[in-house]
């Protein structure tokens, strides 16, 4: 015992002196680092004030201080602030000193070959080929054409993002929007991204970057992105995961490429009309452009909360509306006559609580809300879903810088303040995660189901989105990737 006790004292000793010659090391390390950061500086402002005692830079701040003196006194008398002939003979009197002289061309050749050595290595770097998995994708190009690119690179899941494998992606209205400039500003400012097109998609996650807990490789999601943000149209996607969500497991990835933003869209109206199911029992709603992907889930869910549909729609579609639940169907046999049709519609059959304009719709804001519209009605009661135009992409030039400037500032005071440099400040709230696990939630309790219009191959795009921004579009169009 008494042995056992020695032992465990001489190592308890030997520890302790361990810890001290540890201790001492560390005190003199950072006395080192101290000693030779002091000297450094010591040293910098020692070179700093022999070259600022220089006879040359001594020369120059003495013509400095004349030139600023005789610019005053020109200034007062009204003149030019700097006179042509006493610049021409300074520039004379400064280039006949060779010393100046050879600073002068060594300065100007520096700059010739430094210029010239990062415009080499910036063009070499550009034509690198970058570096991460290739797949196909369907690349904007500035004449608003869409090509497939078999070897396009999708760059690694980074801190936060998912990478997936996009099994089907929705075209619809908005992509049109998009080709030919909508968002073109904002997007610009957040992403380099070739892809513009393909909102709402359906597809497998395929790689987490670093703390992402809410997904799993493997796991079947859909989510959606917005206009400035880029597209969906690429085999393989790197998003944020907030920006998705597990899809529910009985809809097909087809199926479920439909819904992300339809969806949202459709919740983000009721929201605005403050319709929910413990309000929308037994009110009038009439629905302009229900055929679209927008028009079917506002048809199913309010439906299913009890309101009184009147539906305005191309003939073709009224046997799938009234099956999703649509109790009046009105005719919109002209284009953009779709107020003008309810006017005669709420006539015959009376006014309604609130309307909805879908995307598809032609016609501009009513001219006559009496007409179609109930008495009580609060004065939103008339919701647009069609996208409105970016403030963006109406601003001058100059305005564009300053929107530019101002946009950076923003992210640059959210990362100070520790809210992060992401953009999900800009999406809509249904369209992140939350939301799109409301949506998940609606599809697997039944109140609402996906309509699948047509399925299109990648190398069919155009054919896709002529057909989606067709007036026999029913629901909504997909490109699934084989």
């Amino acid at each position: 015992m008494d042995e056992l006790k020695h032992r465990a004292g001489e190592k308890l000793e030997a520890l302790h002196l361990a810890a001290i010659t540890a201790a001492d090391g560390g005190k003199n390390r950072v006395q080192d680092v101290f000693s030779q950061a002091a000297e450094s500086i010591r040293k910098l402002r020692e070179a700093f004030q022999e070259l600022w005692q220089n006879e040359l830079f001594a020369e120059s701040r003495q013509r400095v201080v004349a030139w600023t003196r005789e610019a005053t006194q020109r200034i007062r008398e009204g003149a030019l602030p700097l006179s042509p002939v006493l610049l021409y003979e300074e520039l004379v009197a400064l280039f006949k000193d060779r010393v100046w002289r050879r600073s002068v061309i060594i300065f100007v050749c520096g700059v010739v070959v430094g210029g010239s050595a990062g415009l080499c290595i910036g063009l070499r770097a550009g034509a690198r080929v970058p570096t991460g998995p290739h797949a196909r994708a369907l690349h904007s190009q500035p004449d608003q054409s869409v090509i497939l690119v078999e070897d396009a690179v999708a760059p690694g899941a980074g801190a936060g993002e998912v990478l997936v494998r996009v099994q089907a992606f929705s075209v619809c209205p908005v992509d049109r929007s998009v080709l030919r400039g909508r968002g073109s500003t904002l997007r610009s400012l957040i992403t380099r991204t070739h892809l513009t097109v393909g909102r709402g998609f359906a597809g497998v996650v395929l790689d987490v970057g670093p703390g992402v807990e809410s997904l799993e490789m493997g796991d079947e999601v859909w989510g959606c992105v917005s206009e400035w943000a880029g597209g969906a149209a690429g085999e393989l996607l790197t998003i944020r995961s907030t920006r998705v969500s597990k899809r529910p497991r009985t809809v097909t990835a087809d199926g479920a490429a439909t819904l992300p933003w339809a969806a949202t869209a459709a919740l983000t109206a009721l929201e605005s009309l403050n319709l929910s199911p413990e309000n929308a029992k037994g009110k009038r709603v009439a629905i302009c452009g229900a055929a679209s992907g927008e028009g079917c889930v506002l048809v199913q869910l309010l439906s299913a909360w009890g309101a009184h549909l009147t539906v305005l729609a191309p003939r073709q579609a009224a046997m799938i509306l009234q099956d999703l639940g649509a109790q009046e169907f009105v005719d919109s046999e002209e284009p953009g006559s779709c107020w003008r049709a309810l006017e005669v519609a709420a006539a015959r059959t009376g006014p309604w609580h609130c309307a909805l304009a879908c995307p598809g719709v032609l016609a501009s804001a009513p001219a006559n809300k009496q007409a179609i519209l109930k008495a009580t009605a609060p004065r939103n009661a008339i919701i647009d879903l069609r996208p409105q135009p970016f403030i963006s992409d109406r601003l001058p030039t100059p305005l564009t810088f300053v929107y530019a400037v101002s946009f950076y500032t923003i992210r640059a005071l959210r990362w100070v303040v520790g809210l992060g440099s992401h953009t999900d400040w800009l999406e809509n709230r249904q369209r992140l995660r939350p939301g799109l696990e409301n949506l998940a939630q609606l599809v697997d309790t039944g109140r609402l189901q996906p309509v699948l219009d047509k399925v299109f191959m990648p190398q069919d795009f155009e054919s896709a989105l002529a057909h989606a921004c067709s007036e026999d579009a029913i629901g909504t169009t997909v490109i699934r990737f084989p």
